[in-house]
């Protein structure tokens, strides 16, 4: 799924991007982000979890990093983008 290499670009590059353009720090996002991630899945409903993460949603694996889920949703958005396009999704 997410490498650790992946995992330091965010906290390296995604992270500051996103502070500068809000005016806050990278820290201050990734924990901004985290606890999206948690309160969603502690209060989303299973099948609102399982139609996004389909059967990557584990109650004994927990929720996903932060990185893990920015890839699922982007993976969703590239699969809806696809459907829009014709059906068919690019690899």
């Amino acid at each position: 799924m997410i490498n650790n290499g992946s995992e330091t670009s965010f906290s390296k590059v995604i992270y500051p991007a996103i502070a500068s353009k809000y005016h806050t720090t990278p820290s201050r996002v990734e924990r901004a982000i985290r606890h999206a991630i948690e309160v969603g899945w502690n209060r989303g409903g299973i099948e609102q979890l399982d139609f996004l993460f389909g059967n990557t949603v584990s109650p004994l694996r927990g929720r996903p990093t932060n990185g893990e889920f920015i890839a699922f949703i982007a993976e969703h958005l590239r699969v809806q983008k696809g459907m829009e396009v014709g059906g068919f999704t690019s690899v």
